[in-house]
């Protein structure tokens, strides 16, 4: 391993608790509106803002995401910072819907948006299991 390599671990670890502990010391926040800058559209269905409900979330959701990534050969040591967690964490407590009341958000929703709200998104994902003391 290089010496680059070390610092890159060094520093990642350390944003990484100073993030746990901003996450300790915030509000509760079981309910997450993100809003985006600009109307993003993805196959069809534009949106201003996107509405996710981490409370409604279950042990079964849990045990399914993590069985879901295990199938695409993804290994979890900390699902907290693993973004392929997060973000099926995010589809599944997305209470958006579309003008026929159906679910549109999945997996490919998210990766399609822009970088800015889905790194934003995955980290109110973190915070909220941060917060909450899990893992």
């Amino acid at each position: 391993m290089s010496k680059e390599n070390i610092i890159d671990y060094k520093e990642e670890a350390a944003l990484a608790v100073a993030e746990e502990k901003k996450a300790k010391t915030q509000p509760e926040e079981g309910v997450y509106i993100h809003k985006f800058e600009k109307p993003f559209t993805y196959n069809n269905n534009t949106v201003t803002e996107l509405t996710f409900d981490w409370d409604a979330l279950t042990g079964g959701d849990y045990d399914a995401i993590e069985e879901e990534l295990v199938r695409k050969g993804i290994t979890l040591v900390l699902p907290e910072y693993t973004g392929s967690f997060l973000a099926y964490m995010a589809v599944r407590s997305c209470t958006t819907r579309n003008a026929n009341g159906l679910r549109f958000v999945d997996r490919e929703f998210l990766r399609a948006m822009p970088i800015r709200d889905y790194k934003a998104l995955l980290g109110k994902a973190r915070s909220f299991l941060l917060r909450r003391g899990s893992m």
